[in-house]
């Protein structure tokens, strides 16, 4: 199993033990109201699901993000030279810089390790402090668009944001890139 080590986190693939940790992160409404592509309530059949299917996703580098416990999910994922960015926190690790850490850690990994040259992500308009984490990583705001919120019912507005690898390589992202 490949294993990131940042400073104050692990992140590793998910597995199957981390599914009542996911859904208990993904149904608390502070948290799903944030994400675009997961369901409201959110139970642990989902999270088992969504483990499966990751699992079996060649083009994709999902970990689950730990310090102590389970406190959340980054993903690089999407075939071709410009995969997505997305991630998520359990509330209780908001605030702590946790997901800038990971995020740089995965994003690090990802441009060492596969011919991407970007990564695209998006942020829904009303999530100020994920937009803040992007831009912290050196992604730059790319547009505005509509979309449709699972987790809401409704459809939203998204900043979308774009990285490229010369960026990041040039030092544009002010993270500590480190993997192990």
């Amino acid at each position: 199993m490949h294993i990131l080590v940042t400073k104050r986190l692990t992140l590793r693939k998910p597995t199957m033990l981390d599914a009542e940790q996911i859904a208990a992160g993904l149904s608390n409404w502070n948290v799903a109201r944030m994400l675009t592509q997961v369901p409201y309530p959110y139970f642990v059949k989902d999270a088992e699901e969504w483990i499966e299917h990751v699992s079996a996703a060649s083009e994709s580098h999902v970990y689950t993000i730990h310090r102590e416990q389970l406190v959340g999910v980054v993903a690089i994922e999407g075939g071709g030279p410009q995969p997505r960015l997305g991630y998520w926190l359990a509330e209780h690790a908001h605030g702590h810089g946790y997901m800038t850490e990971a995020a740089g850690a995965l994003i690090a990994h990802a441009f060492d390790t596969t011919p991407i040259w970007a990564i695209e992500s998006a942020v829904l308009t009303d999530n100020p402090a994920s937009l803040r984490v992007q831009e912290k990583l050196g992604f730059a705001v790319s547009g505005l668009r509509d979309v449709y919120s699972r987790s809401r019912g409704d459809g939203a507005q998204v900043v979308t944001t774009r990285l490229s690898a010369a960026s990041w390589r040039a030092g544009l992202g002010r993270v500590e890139k480190s993997a192990a």
